[in-house]
């Protein structure tokens, strides 16, 4: 369990990017409450964890696996994120809401995931003002990792854009297939081809 808080603190940290922030400290008595309300599942590749226009019950933290979440639009499938192992999976505005969205989420590899229900991690939060400490932070590191995404698409251009996924996400081209790593960076998969082979 602790592994999993050190991981989670460091997935954080890297988002955030911010020396002055606090690292995220729980105290025991936090901690096992956490774990009386963490649940394990062991899912295999290709399963739903969240449907289009389902509401996102639960914030997953992926501890073996990959997964994308993913929308449809005009009958395409589109890409909208990829997580890989360590990392926190969620539909953030379907989650923050507690209503139905259009993104949902699908596991690309056979995942050991650990979740939290959005009722448990708002008590928790309102108990312990760690966890809350800890929510907050995990809230700041989805946003700034929303607006890093709107920037390159903004600011960079379709091959650095590119470059940045590969390097971030190592085990892409292995679990995404062209379609889905094209609409990701928002190009044509025509476009997609041709940057690939120039590398």
């Amino acid at each position: 369990m602790l592994t999993i808080f050190t991981a989670i603190n460091s997935y954080i940290s890297s988002m955030i990017d911010n020396d002055d922030m606090s690292p995220v400290s729980l105290s025991l008595e936090a901690m096992m409450a956490i774990f009386t309300k963490l649940k394990k599942e062991e899912l295999p590749r290709n399963s739903i964890v969240v449907k289009p226009n389902q509401t996102c019950e639960h914030i997953y933290f992926i501890e073996k696996g990959a997964a994308r979440i993913f929308y449809y639009k005009d009958e395409k499938d589109v890409t909208d994120g990829f997580r890989g192992e360590e990392t926190l999976l969620l539909s953030i505005i379907s989650f923050i809401r507690q209503k139905p969205d259009k993104r949902g989420i699908e596991l690309l590899d056979d995942c050991i995931l650990w979740k939290l229900s959005y009722k448990d991690l708002e008590e928790l939060s309102a108990t312990y003002p760690d966890i809350q400490y800890l929510y907050r932070m995990i809230m700041s590191s989805v946003l700034i990792m929303t607006q890093n995404r709107i920037d390159r698409m903004l600011f960079q251009t379709a091959e650095e854009r590119y470059d940045d996924f590969v390097k971030s996400h190592p085990r892409a081209a292995e679990l995404l297939n062209l379609g889905m790593i094209a609409s990701f960076l928002g190009i044509t998969q025509e476009t997609l081809s041709r940057i690939r082979s120039k590398k």
